[in-house]
């Protein structure tokens, strides 16, 4: 996986529970930014991410969409939700290293072009 290759450290979840279930038992500070994919079994990323901001209380962590949809209206949706950023799919590796910069820069309070 790209990220890896980036020296992230990463925990995957198949699903949006799966991913609730981690976040629930996360120490404080263990993750500095979500990939979401929003068409996922079980729960999807927009319910998901949903839960994430209202019943974890987690609004501070970037969560970022990835999705294939071709909808005109997803990426508004998305941001009512409480996404942070949205990204069609595939995402090009560049554009991967440019997103992991600006939010790591982000959380280190450094200001970014």
């Amino acid at each position: 996986m790209q990220l890896k290759k980036m020296k992230c450290s990463t925990q995957r979840a198949e699903n949006g529970q799966v991913a609730l279930d981690i976040l629930k038992n996360a120490m404080p500070g263990q993750f500095d930014l979500i990939l979401m994919d929003l068409r996922m079994p079980v729960m999807d990323g927009l319910e998901a991410t949903k839960l994430i901001r209202q019943e974890l209380k987690m609004t501070d962590i970037p969560i970022l969409a990835l999705t294939g949809e071709k909808r005109d209206d997803i990426q508004s949706e998305c941001e009512g939700i409480g996404f942070t950023d949205f990204f069609s799919k595939p995402l090009p590796k560049t554009k991967l290293d440019v997103m992991i910069q600006k939010y790591k820069a982000l959380r280190d309070g450094v200001e970014t072009s």
